[in-house]
């Protein structure tokens, strides 16, 4: 009998305070969070047995746990953008450095397009012994004994192709450095 004037009790005071302080919690959070916090307000009055105090009282307490309710909604909200926005920020930085690696990429294939383009400009021997040595990975002796020359003549030959190039495209001459280790 007791437990349902309580429940009787807390219905009165949730129809007469609750429209209020929806509209002064809409003054400070997002029209779709109000209800939520709210109720979830009243539900923690409940749980407490606030409402058995005096109505002059369960109507300050009510206002001060909405205010605080809305509080650390906004709080929250602050924390989850900080985080979005971190990660939007980082993402936005790994495409940056990926549109750097990129380029660096573009740089590669038009120097690797212009070292290939001297490299066809060679006699074809020596286009023969750089591309078996650089390009597959053969050893001097390896390349010697394939075409039938000596070591010496091979590395002479290698030699040969590199000044050549260094000359005619210095720049690329590093990248050959750096991509063939040569």
């Amino acid at each position: 009998m007791l437990r349902s004037k309580e429940i009787e009790h807390y219905k009165v005071l949730y129809l007469k305070y609750a429209p209020m302080l929806l509209r002064f919690a809409e003054k400070f959070i997002d029209a779709h969070f109000v209800e939520d916090v709210v109720h979830d307000v009243f539900v923690r009055l409940w749980d407490k047995q606030i409402f058995r105090l005096p109505e002059s009282e369960v109507k300050k307490i009510l206002y001060t746990a909405v205010r605080n309710a809305c509080i650390d909604h906004l709080r929250k909200l602050k924390l989850a953008k900080r985080f979005v926005d971190h990660h939007a920020i980082q993402l936005k930085l790994d495409e940056l450095d990926f549109f750097k690696s990129s380029e660096s990429i573009f740089m590669q294939n038009d120097l690797m397009a212009i070292i290939f383009k001297h490299i066809e400009e060679l006699p074809e021997k020596k286009q023969q012994i750089f591309r078996m040595s650089y390009l597959e990975q053969m050893k001097a002796s390896e390349i010697a004994r394939d075409l039938n020359l000596s070591v010496r003549t091979v590395e002479n030959q290698l030699y040969r192709t590199l000044l050549i190039l260094r000359k005619k495209i210095p720049m690329a001459f590093i990248y050959l450095f750096v991509f063939f280790k040569i």
